[in-house]
């Protein structure tokens, strides 16, 4: 199978689901029709729940009270009686919608710098207020002798039935989950949910974690405001208030928690199974409360992952019982090294590179400090990394090599000193920008999304490469296709010269630790780098394995015109590949030159070298200094 093959705009699964959902509205009564409805209405807002909770990996609680508010404005907005507006539905629809993100927008915005329990207890603040103004506005509600909003009509039909308004209703879910898929599947999709594992690795990949989390409560404040849009039709006078408490904000968080974030299809399916159930089994008293704790409690035991993830995981089993294997490509070794399919990827991922200067230096660091209360991490450090070089960066542990690359990275911000990139200022440019002028790095802990596969984490790298804007995405512009297309042929043509292509579809966190370094350098070479900054790469890899890294990053270096600095404690390979290197001690340079300066020089081999058994030389093994 060909792993690029691009996924069905429609997968046949969700068109098999849509026909029996179609088909139940003809045979099912009247009262299980209404009910299922409401379902649909829950799982809308949760499809919302799922770009904060499930992607974003953040926490909020103001959900209920959000498709509360847009419920009640749409009937105010829209009924003439008890002093409404008297505006048409969609006039009304698009005030509600457009208040309720506006409020999710101010979450975003208050809350930019801070994430878990600071967002939970703003959220769960915002639930209250809500309550105490918005609920309790008779203006507002109505009350329950109110007129609420009538049903729309479609294309001259009537929805006044609740059979016809639930197809409606049923074709509005279905175009969400669609349009929502194919987010996820965008560069939006896969950023947004390295942003929720790991901010430092989206910042460094060119992502802003701000911009990410303002875009997720946006499309959560988005579906909340069309779940209550189309929940004030569908009752004949304005729902409780209670309906829509911090109580039922816990099962409206407790629906994307169960269902995971692989499967939208399970959002939709686990909403309607929480507004079913309590009916089916009424005699037994059960609450949607108890559903809603019962689920945190299940989807908090199951991980990320929840139920669609276990399925997904059970039917992969199954599959590799069967003898199908759960990879779409498997090459054996002499396919893997052929040297035309090296050539091949070469060619596809020297198109994808942009251009990359010939002269001048790729890398000037100036007068670098950086102090941690008492303690001078750096102290005046000059850093100079030349277009095309291979630079090294040695030294103990603690000498400041990780903490050096943070400042240059952007991460950190020195207390004083400049940095430059091919001449321009970037000293006080955010990592994410810095990522942008093609400033790629690794880390020194692998800092990949475990629960994505390998060829997803592979593409979050090239997300600032894809030039496609939110909205072609959502909507399969062909720009948009063409660039995700041309995104997935270099990001298979990275996965061959690494030679992870075998595992292309596996989830990276199932890898060893050879295999997800490499996914995490693959995922810094799709940034398209003017720069590629490597932090001991080497690290946990055995003698053979860090040897066949250096020879891959020193041939790609040639092959793409790459400019590389390194810190790494594997002092042999650093002075048998490194055109420059430099030895840091106690955050200050303690010398720079040749690798056959650097291995010569006195005060290098008395502090960090030791003797000279340990010096590299073209006939020894491996010794690790």
């Amino acid at each position: 199978m060909n792993v690029l093959k691009q996924k069905a705009a429609v997968p046949p699964r969700l068109l098999l689901i849509a026909a029996v959902a179609v088909g139940w509205a003809f045979v099912g009564n009247n009262y299980w029709i209404f009910t299922v409805t409401a379902g649909l209405m829950l799982g809308i807002a949760g499809l919302g729940l799922m770009t904060v909770v499930g992607w974003g990996r953040e926490i909020s609680l103001v959900q209920a009270g959000l498709t509360g508010t847009a419920a009640y404005i749409t009937g105010y907005a829209s009924r003439s009686a008890e002093g409404g507006w008297g505006l048409p539905y969609l006039l009304a629809v698009a005030v509600a919608v457009a208040a309720v993100v506006g409020l999710s927008l101010l979450v975003a915005l208050a809350t930019s710098k801070l994430s878990g329990i600071y967002i939970m207890v703003l959220t769960l603040g915002l639930q209250f207020l809500i309550e105490r103004t918005v609920f309790t506005s008779r203006r507002l509600t109505g009350g329950i002798t109110a007129i609420q909003a009538p049903r729309p009509s479609l294309f001259g039909v009537e929805l006044n039935s609740d059979r016809a308004y639930y197809l409606f209703t049923l074709a509005i879910v279905s175009l969400l989950v669609l349009l929502l898929m194919r987010f996820r599947r965008s560069r939006y999709g896969r950023a947004l949910m390295l942003v929720g594992v790991d901010r430092k690795a989206a910042a460094a990949a060119g992502i802003s974690p701000r911009r990410y989390k303002i875009l997720a409560f946006a499309l959560a404040g988005l579906f909340a405001g069309l779940a209550g849009a189309l929940t004030a039709p569908l009752f004949r006078s304005p729902p409780l208030p209670l309906t829509f408490s911090a109580f039922y904000s816990l099962q409206y968080l407790a629906v994307p928690v169960v269902a995971g974030f692989e499967s939208l299809v399970a959002v939709i399916g686990i909403a309607v199974t929480f507004t079913v159930v309590p009916q089916v089994f009424e005699s037994a008293h059960i609450s949607p409360f108890m559903l809603g704790g019962a689920g945190l409690l299940a989807g908090t035991l199951v991980g990320p992952l929840g139920v669609s993830g276990a399925v997904s995981d059970l039917w992969a089993q199954i599959k590799s019982r069967a003898g199908r294997g759960t990879n779409e490509v498997v090459l054996d070794d002499e396919q893997r090294l052929d040297p035309d399919r090296r050539r091949e990827a070469l060619a596809v991922l020297e198109d994808y590179m942009p251009r990359r200067e010939e002269s001048g230096d790729a890398l000037v660091a100036r007068n670098i400090s950086l102090a941690f209360g008492g303690v001078k991490a750096l102290q005046n450090v000059d850093l100079t990394v030349p277009t095309h070089q291979f630079v090294g960066l040695l030294g103990p542990n603690g000498a400041g090599k990780s903490t050096l690359f943070d400042v240059v990275n952007g991460l950190r911000k020195p207390d004083s000193g400049e940095i430059t990139m091919y001449g321009e200022d970037v000293s006080h440019a955010e990592a994410w920008d810095r990522a942008e002028r093609g400033m790629s790095r690794t880390f020194q802990a692998n800092r990949i999304n475990p629960d994505l596969a390998v060829g997803e984490n592979l593409l979050i790298g090239a997300t600032k490469m894809i030039r496609a804007s939110l909205v072609g995405s959502i909507l399969g512009l062909r720009k948009a296709r063409a660039e995700e297309a041309r995104a997935y042929r270099a990001a298979w043509a990275v996965a061959v010269l690494l030679d992870i292509d075998q595992v292309w579809s596996e989830r990276a966190g199932e890898l060893d630790f050879g295999s997800q370094r490499r996914v995490e350098i693959g995922r810094a070479l799709l940034g398209g780098p003017r720069l590629l900054m490597l932090d001991e790469p080497a690290a946990g890899l055995d003698a053979h394995e860090s040897e066949a890294l250096f020879e891959l990053v020193g041939t790609l270096k040639d092959d793409l015109g790459l400019t590389v600095l390194l810190v790494e404690h594997y002092v042999k390979a650093v002075l048998e590949n490194a055109d420059l290197v430099y030895v840091l001690n106690q955050g200050k340079v303690m010398a720079s030159g040749t690798p056959a300066e650097i291995a010569a020089n006195a005060e290098v081999r008395a502090e960090y070298l030791g003797s000279a058994s340990y010096l590299p030389s073209p006939t020894e093994e491996r010794v690790d200094a």
